[in-house]
């Protein structure tokens, strides 16, 4: 059973009076890691807030864990179910201490001490950020801060994690970071919906998703959205630096595959190239 089910969605802010979101079906199953592209104002945002209940459906549905994102009844149990972590981390972040900001949420559930306890405790070390528990927030880098923010949101056992550009504030090591967090937790059984534009993060997904002005563009595989780059850069999209290189081999008359994403496929392609093994048009 998915976890996610979108059929037939529609949102259209009423200021606007267009559609933003364009008759979007898609399912996500339990476990997967989804990234989601799209270029600004395509509407990846919109949808990042449909999740949790902050924007609601103009027509069509939303369902996560069988519950109905329009439904008022759903809203405490849906904040449980999902977790969003957003762009900028000192929006989240609403303590001066480490621990306590990632306790404030079980606070306000009434969770008993020795179990808050156990699960802020267990949340920081997630994170990778047990050695700082009793710093100062405002004393974190960026990608701290952020990592916080993340232990603050899965505190509560989400079942979905959604992220909207959760690395576009941070440096490259700070970047570096969350994304190692991202799936240290996807791999604990975390379903992860990363909204990004960064396409080598993107690569790091199960499945890509492409929205272009509130419709689906592409679904798929990173190897199969990636080799349609004349498709993405049409629509103000990239390809990741591994993937541009196989292209412009390509121009140059070398068959090298069209589906490279990472440094070390990138590596093995190159050492098939200077051995002579990759054959040329012509």
């Amino acid at each position: 059973m998915s976890i996610v089910s979108v059929n037939h969605l529609v949102f259209r802010y009423r200021e606007k009076g267009e559609d933003v979101l364009k008759d979007l079906s898609f399912e996500v199953e339990p476990g997967e890691f989804v990234a989601v592209l799209g270029h600004n104002g395509s509407g990846k945002s919109t949808l990042a807030k449909m999740f949790n209940g902050i924007l609601c459906p103009t027509s069509g549905s939303v369902i996560v864990d069988g519950l109905d994102v329009s439904s008022e009844e759903s809203v405490s149990e849906l904040r449980k179910t999902v977790g969003m972590v957003f762009q900028n981390p000192d929006n989240q972040l609403v303590s001066t201490i480490v621990e306590e900001d990632v306790a404030f949420s079980l606070e306000n559930q009434g969770v008993p001490y020795e179990e808050m306890r156990r699960r802020v405790d267990e949340a920081i070390a997630a994170v990778g950020m047990s050695e700082y528990a009793t710093h100062a927030t405002h004393k974190l880098s960026g990608g701290q801060k952020q990592r916080v923010a993340i232990a603050g949101v899965i505190v509560s056992e989400p079942k979905l994690l959604v992220l909207d550009e959760p690395t576009a504030m941070l440096d490259p090591q700070g970047r570096k970071e969350v994304m190692e967090i991202v799936r240290k937790l996807n791999a604990s059984g975390i379903t992860v919906l990363m909204i990004t534009h960064y396409m080598d993060e993107a690569a790091q997904a199960d499945r890509i998703l492409v929205i272009n002005n509130g419709e689906i563009l592409l679904d798929g595989s990173p190897h199969y959205v990636f080799q349609n780059g004349g498709l993405l850069k049409s629509v103000g999209l990239d390809v990741p630096q591994s993937t541009e290189l196989m292209f412009m081999l390509r121009k140059e008359g070398l068959r090298v595959p069209l589906s490279v994403l990472t440094v070390e496929e990138c590596f093995h392609v190159l050492e098939d190239v200077l051995a002579g093994r990759v054959e040329q048009d012509g």
